[in-house]
């Protein structure tokens, strides 16, 4: 696995938790993890799509 943020070669996914929390703290990454709120509001309003009915 590669890291987005710095590139390192991580092994797996639970080392790159551990990566993640102890070089890249979600105060120093900023919201640029975080979906846009509008985002999530987008997703929410969709209708499920329904065969037969649509």
């Amino acid at each position: 696995m590669k890291c987005e943020v710095c590139n390192a070669e991580i092994a797996n996914s639970e080392d790159m938790k551990a990566h993640m929390e102890r070089e890249h703290p979600l105060d120093e990454r900023g919201d640029e993890e975080l979906e846009a709120p509008d985002m999530l509001r987008e997703q929410e309003q969709r209708a499920p799509i329904v065969p037969g009915k649509n």
